[in-house]
């Protein structure tokens, strides 16, 4: 079975303080903490009504090709929607490449076998599961009392739950966390919150009170009003990072979503070099060492 002591052992680091395996100067050490993958196979069918973009090679080969000549040396796969919550694909990818990716699933949260599927999925090799509440009345079922068994069950198998949410969700999810402060939970894209929001940045700075909570510094491209590099973005990275610190935050390229706005060239030189604030030791962390803290050992 595929395992996060397998992921972590192939980037040289089981415990604080490892060696690093030695990477190209221009390169720096890093684990993309979030990417997607898909292929049209009939093995693996895509959801009734999944809207799957045209003429897009997302395969985890063409991943592969794309980390190996942009020396990323790992990648968290999180399971695209265009699945749901069929995570075969997923499930495939990490078997098939043993080390070189984590898993986050996804579960039908509307369930009440929710719980179960996470058990099954997790079985298979998964590292976390993604839940993702939209802001209207359809995402509601966060705050249904089924969740505080998902969540629970996430919290005795040891895998995080990593959480696509807009801001205005974000307090939904404080009771949960609240009840289940040893779980380790992920929050994806900065909740995305719009540049100048202060009143939804604020709701995401709160959530630095929990020691386990981790922030995505990602979806820059998408939140910027601006043009490469993004700097509009910088001032709202910054005050996460003061919040919650360098170690609990991380770099992703949710690659190969929205290429137009910025290549996933253009993505990884953002953590490794754009970005003008983070010293050689924060640098660190959004690169590679957060995401290690969230995956840490085998199950």
């Amino acid at each position: 079975m595929h395992s996060r002591r397998a992921f972590l052992a192939s980037t040289g680091v089981l415990m604080a303080g490892a060696a690093l395996p030695a990477m190209a100067e221009a390169a720096p050490q890093t684990i993309d903490s979030h990417v997607h993958v898909w292929i049209k196979d009939p093995r693996f069918p895509f959801a009734e009504g999944a809207n799957v973009p045209e003429g897009v090679d997302a395969s985890v080969e063409t991943l592969l090709r794309r980390m190996e000549a942009n020396q990323v040396a790992r990648t968290v796969l999180i399971q695209v929607i265009h699945y749901k919550w069929d995570n075969r694909y997923l499930v495939d990818c990490l078997k098939r490449f043993p080390g070189k990716f984590a898993g986050v699933c996804r579960v039908n949260p509307e369930t009440p076998d929710a719980a179960d599927q996470l058990i099954y999925w997790v079985s298979q090799g998964c590292d976390g599961v993604r839940l993702s509440p939209a802001a209207d009345a359809s995402g509601d079922w966060i705050r249904r009392p089924r969740m505080y068994s998902l969540w629970a069950q996430c919290e005795r198998l040891h895998v995080p739950m990593t959480l696509l949410l807009p801001a205005s969700r974000l307090p939904d999810v404080r009771p949960l966390i609240d009840k289940n402060q040893g779980l380790t939970v992920v929050i994806d894209h900065m909740a995305d919150c719009s540049i100048g929001d202060t009143a939804s940045l604020a709701r995401l700075l709160d959530l630095a009170r929990y020691p386990r909570v981790f922030v995505k510094i990602t979806h820059l491209w998408s939140l910027s009003k601006q043009g490469y590099p993004f700097r509009d973005s910088y001032e709202m990275v910054a005050r996460i990072r003061d919040a919650f610190g360098s170690q609990r935050i991380m770099g992703g390229t949710d690659w190969p979503i929205k290429t137009e706005l910025a290549s996933y060239e253009q993505r990884l030189a953002l953590y490794r070099e754009e970005i003008p604030f983070f010293n050689a030791e924060e640098r660190k962390d959004v690169l590679y060492r957060t995401a290690q803290r969230v995956w840490p050992s085998s199950r």
